[in-house]
């Protein structure tokens, strides 16, 4: 469904399902006039290499499988549910199940970024629908929230993914040859058995994350600095050569059935009620707060001199994970014209640094 283009249309599309209960859209903005969609597939199908994407909050479902295979750029309205409550969050999912129901990124959609966007899909998120179109390069997920499992490829890949300030509900698998960078993002599955965070052979690189009882497993050559890793038994297995420097860790020992390659600066058995603020079952939810507390070890104890964990580096976790398009604090829409015909709005946004 294609509509007739107003003025401020890209702002007023992005209130999407908001407690104003307007129509939720995406707006398509190209070399051309912008284009507003109800459907995500419809507006997939119009899009042009390169072209801007921004979804309203709400949620927009691909039905079976949603297939992105061109570079496009995805703006979503948020997925921390305070931070969006104007706007609402943005969420992609598909709904079937059985052998469907995936997000499929092929090679073609190389260089495609994502930020500010919830997926749900009904099954995982995949890349390719098979070996020969399984390498994706250059995509970048930025304050992202995965539900599912994400592969990065079938077999013996080529990709190549940077996740930054992201939260991991699931599995995050990797094959040989792939390459993946994960810069304070979050992941708090706990599958019981094995690894959440597995098979990027000489191509995982995470730092400054937090690993809420999850572990990271056959990833040789695999580099992890400034990490805070709360599972009580060894956060790294099976991954010899690997490089861990400066990890703060709840168990008392590093790795497991492993050699690695390097460990310096890491701590390890500290006390789980001892890290952060406010951070209780292990389980992340947005009214948690990840940073440390005042006198834990970690403060300070990065390779860089900051503190471990998201709130560290020269460029800490945004608060509310605030997409970098302007942000929303209030709108008020009148229900009505007045008498000169015109519909009264008021909307406050705020420029976002980063």
């Amino acid at each position: 469904m294609t509509l007739r283009i107003l003025s401020f249309l890209t702002s007023a599309a992005l209130f999407g399902a908001s407690a104003h209960a307007q129509l939720q859209r995406i707006v398509l903005q190209g070399s051309g006039e912008p284009q507003v969609f109800t459907d995500i597939n419809a507006a997939l199908v119009a899009a042009q290499a390169n072209d801007l994407l921004y979804l309203s909050g709400g949620s927009f479902s691909g039905g079976g499988e949603l297939v992105i295979d061109k570079p496009l750029h995805f703006i979503g309205a948020g997925v921390s549910p305070d931070s969006s409550s104007v706007t609402g969050t943005t969420t992609i999912a598909t709904t079937n199940a059985g052998n469907s129901g995936h997000i499929i990124i092929t090679s073609a959609a190389s260089g495609s970024t994502f930020t500010g966007i919830r997926f749900d899909p009904q099954n995982y998120i995949q890349y390719g629908t098979s070996e020969a179109n399984d390498d994706p390069v250059d995509l970048v997920f930025e304050r992202c929230v995965f539900d599912a499992r994400v592969i990065t490829g079938f077999s013996g890949g080529t990709s190549s993914t940077v996740f930054n300030e992201c939260v991991f509900h699931g599995y995050l698998y990797g094959t040989t040859g792939v390459t993946a960078l994960l810069t304070r993002c979050i992941l708090d599955f706990q599958a019981g058995t094995g690894a959440e965070v597995s098979g990027f052979d000489n191509g995982l690189t995470m730092r400054f994350c937090v690993g809420l009882g999850t572990r990271v497993g056959n990833s040789e050559n695999v580099t992890i600095e400034n990490c805070v890793f709360t599972r009580t038994s060894a956060p790294v297995w099976q991954s010899n050569g690997a490089t861990l420097t400066n990890n703060l860790c709840v168990s008392p020992s590093l790795t497991s059935n492993m050699t690695a390659g390097a460990a310096t600066g890491n701590v390890l058995g500290v006390v789980v009620s001892e890290i952060f603020v406010d951070e209780s079952n292990t389980d992340f939810e947005w009214t948690d707060d990840l940073h440390l507390q005042a006198t834990s070890v970690g403060i300070g104890m990065a390779n860089d001199g900051t503190n471990v964990g998201i709130y560290g580096s020269n460029s800490p976790f945004k608060a509310g994970a605030v997409p970098h398009n302007p942000h929303f604090r209030s709108a008020v829409l009148s229900p009505a014209t007045n008498a000169n015909g015109e519909l009264p709005v008021n909307i406050h946004t705020v420029a976002q640094p980063n």
